[in-house]
């Protein structure tokens, strides 16, 4: 997606963000208004630019910090029209730039209300299709994947680790504890409640082809979930979000997590033991496999520019 960076610079630094802006060949449209920002006060210069120079126009504005207090904005384009441009246009990259996906995953990794919610639902559907047949199963634990945030948490520790930001590596591990505590307590509370609606009990899950898969993993198992763990970063520093759902499916995160709980509920330790080292794998796979993905996308791509702060 090509983007829309609007910077709000102290008066004395826009002559020089000007020049500097003008001489990059994928800055398509420049434009200042003197005087029209109130808060930081200065002038306001937009710039539409192909996604493959974003991060050398941040790179500018960053060495503008130097003239005073500013802010930068960033947005998508839908559309870019240039007729000067065209192949430009069209061979322009798909690439993420580090402020949007940081930000993207603070967002959705987040420890709050919503992010509760839809761990409890996430579980309480993973629970249901553990105990059901083949083909519900396979749907209810799909859903389960996609509803429940527990791959961004881990995202976002990956990333804090890659930085080196103890803030932002204590945030990340402040949702990862709450988010997955929630998953295994749920687990429980739901497992106890169908077994006494009659539902399931221990045969149900002993006989469940998706508890073996989640605590006792073949080969080909590892390899679903180590192609997620690395699908998931790409597509999250990438303008892909509409294909996340595969990632967040062929990882095992939300069903092993539930099923901590699920066989602590049941009297059956060795199970959710098991569960406990599938979720810590699927996990160090993310942040292994993940973290490789950033760290030669940061070198290749962005050139080891650091975000703005």
């Amino acid at each position: 997606m090509h983007h829309t960076i609007e910077i709000a610079v102290p008066t004395g630094a826009t002559e020089t963000l000007l020049i500097e802006l003008e001489a990059l060949k994928g800055v398509l449209a420049l434009s200042v208004v003197r005087g029209a920002s109130v808060k930081p006060a200065g002038d306001v210069v937009t710039v539409h630019v192909l996604n493959r120079e974003v991060d050398a126009v941040l790179a500018v504005a960053e060495r503008a910090q130097q003239f005073g207090p500013m802010s930068v904005s960033t947005g998508e384009l839908q559309s870019l029209i240039d007729p000067q441009a065209t192949r430009a246009i069209d061979d322009d990259v798909d690439e993420s730039p580090w402020e949007e996906f940081e930000r993207g995953l603070r967002h959705h990794g987040r420890l709050n209300q919503n992010y509760l919610v839809l761990m409890v639902l996430g579980a309480a559907i993973a629970v249901a299709g553990l105990l059901s047949s083949p083909v519900p199963q396979a749907l209810a634990l799909a859903a389960a994947g996609i509803i429940a945030p527990a791959f961004e948490p881990v995202a976002k520790l990956t990333l804090g680790l890659v930085r080196g930001s103890w803030y932002a590596i204590r945030r990340a591990l402040v949702a990862v504890a709450g988010g997955y505590v929630t998953l295994a307590l749920v687990g429980a509370l739901a497992y106890l409640l169908l077994h006494r609606l009659g539902v399931g009990g221990p045969e149900s899950l002993a006989a469940s082809e998706g508890v073996k898969t989640v605590i006792d993993p073949t080969a080909a198992d590892w390899f679903i979930s180590a192609g997620g763990a690395t699908a998931g970063l790409v597509i999250i520093t990438a303008y892909r979000r509409a294909v996340l759902a595969g990632a967040l499916i062929a990882l095992a995160l939300v069903p092993a997590a539930v099923l901590i709980g699920v066989g602590v509920a049941a009297g059956q330790v060795d199970m959710a033991l098991d569960a406990l080292r599938r979720v810590g794998l699927d996990m160090f796979m993310v942040i292994v496999l993940g973290g490789t993905v950033v760290v030669l996308k940061q070198r290749f791509i962005h050139r080891n520019r650091h975000p703005l702060p």
